[in-house]
Formats: C-alpha cells, sequence, structure tokens
C-alpha cells in the first residue's frame, strides 16, 4: 500500500486519536455527537471500513465442540481400552459417538482436546490421546501418593474430516478411574 492510499486512513487515525484523547472529559451525549461528525468526515474524504457480512471462502461457520463426562467408575482397565465417555452435555455437530468412545471431524480444520482424569491412592493410570489408532499426546500417574488426585491432557492437532481422536489407556492396566470427576472435550477452531 503507497502512501497517498494510506493518507485518508491516517487522516482519519489522527482524527479519532485527537477525539478520544479528551473522550474522559465529554459528556456521553457530545461524545457520541463528535465520534459521529468524525465518522462522517471519514466517510467523505473517502475511508471507510469494509464490514465482512458473509462467511469467508471455506468457511462454512459450523460450530464443532462437545463435552462428555464418564457415565460410571472404571476398575482394572487394560491396555488398549478406549474410555467411553458416556454422559454427553454438547454434542454440537455430532462429532462425538459415546458407544464407540471416539470423535469423529465433521469438517477440515485445527481441533483442540482436553482431557481430565481422577484416579485414588496408589493407582497408576496412563491415558493417551490417539488419532486413527496413533499415540499422539501421553499422560500418566504411577504411584499415586495422594488419596484423590486429577491428571490432564491436551492436544490440539489438524484433522481432515473424518479423521478420529479418543483416549485410550496405554502402557499398563489403569486401577481405577472415578466418574465423576473425569471428563473428555473439544472443538474445533474458528480459523475464520
Amino acid at each position: 500500500m503507497d502512501f497517498k492510499t494510506m493518507l485518508p486512513f491516517l487522516a482519519c487515525w489522527c482524527v479519532f486519536l485527537i477525539s478520544f484523547s479528551d473522550a474522559e472529559q465529554q459528556k456521553p451525549s457530545s461524545f457520541l455527537s463528535n465520534y459521529s461528525s468524525y465518522k462522517n468526515i471519514c466517510h467523505k474524504i473517502g475511508w471507510e471500513p469494509k464490514c465482512r457480512t458473509e462467511a469467508q471462502k471455506g468457511c462454512s461457520g459450523k460450530i464443532v465442540a462437545f463435552h462428555a463426562i464418564l457415565s460410571s467408575r472404571l476398575t482394572n482397565v487394560p491396555i488398549k481400552t478406549i474410555i467411553k465417555f458416556g454422559q454427553v452435555l454438547v454434542n454440537e455437530g455430532s462429532g462425538y459417538n459415546p458407544a464407540t468412545g471416539k470423535f469423529t471431524a465433521p469438517l477440515d480444520g485445527v481441533y483442540s482436546f482436553s482431557w481430565t482424569y481422577c484416579t485414588n491412592k496408589g493407582s497408576n493410570a496412563y491415558l493417551g490421546g490417539y488419532v486413527d489408532g496413533k499415540l499422539i499426546t501421553k499422560i500418566s500417574n504411577y504411584g499415586q501418593a495422594n488419596s484423590w488426585k486429577n491428571t490432564s491432557g491436551h492436544l490440539v492437532i489438524k484433522l481432515m474430516k473424518g479423521n478420529q481422536f479418543w483416549v485410550q489407556a496405554f502402557y499398563s492396566t489403569a486401577q481405577l478411574i472415578h466418574e465423576e470427576y473425569t471428563f473428555l472435550s473439544g472443538y474445533k477452531l474458528s480459523g475464520c
């Protein structure tokens, strides 16, 4: 952008700066009146902000988000067991399936997933984030000393439509996972 093109913008910006410098001293009615005048000046010199009224190309604007809680306490969870969070509170976009414990991306995009699990004293639990069968993020709790403890995992990853994410036990058997304090949530970042 050259200087000549930017001149109307700079002039309007200077007017705004001058007006806002004493905005605290103005009454609300005079401030709004002055703001309207400056807006008209910007319009007359040919500078108006362009507001987007329609979605960008390739951006559907569809909300994809879910949150699910473990329905019942799990004990002696073997390796390779997918954790099924059965109490679904939100499932916008219908990506999460409580019967399988898997989230299937309904759209291409960048997704954020978080999971927290609660274990008791002496427990070992390794619950990883998997994408299409590959362990991506490892979270563990070994030889827990506290009576109860929450451990959390988080993953931000680009998925294509149809890719799947889930939480699964790995490395060793998880002795106990408490239902009321264990959940999984995820959502698609808008990027638009």
